[in-house]
């Protein structure tokens, strides 16, 4: 049971890293400037509440379907870029403004569906391969 924990400690923390470091990469391309690391963990954990939070309500408000996932990808994409301008500060300690906490957003998204894609395909194929040599030998 302990190494049990201890892997989804580790998997989490590394999850968070790759969060935190999209985020980073994001915020360098769209506004021009790199936050610091724990401000980037901050951000992702705040950004993660808040969406667990708001999709929970729309789920209580309007049901399942189609309409809620569309709904509130928007309201989602929003809350995003609203965390990201209230915790993100320019080195001046101005704050990145609503446009590019949106871009930020959208970078991120982008980053994420291309991390997924790379991730699907190497696994894909680790997969595929291993089913692969176990029909080899079938009878």
């Amino acid at each position: 049971m302990g190494t049990v924990i201890l892997y989804v400690l580790v998997m989490f923390i590394i999850g968070l890293s790759i969060c935190a470091g999209i985020l980073m990469l994001s915020t360098r391309i769209a506004a021009g400037f790199t936050p610091k690391f724990l401000l980037a963990i901050a951000t992702v954990v705040i950004s993660a509440i808040a969406a667990t939070v708001v999709r929970w309500v729309l789920g209580m408000v309007m049901g399942l379907g189609a309409a809620t996932s569309l709904v509130a990808l928007i309201v989602l994409f929003l809350v995003n870029a609203f965390v990201l301008n209230a915790l993100i500060k320019r080195p001046d300690g101005a704050q990145i403004g609503f446009g590019s906490a949106c871009l930020v957003t959208l970078l991120q998204i982008i980053l994420y569906i291309v991390l997924g894609v790379i991730v699907f395909v190497v696994f894909g194929t680790a997969m595929m391969g291993m089913i692969g040599a176990s029909m080899v030998g079938a009878p």
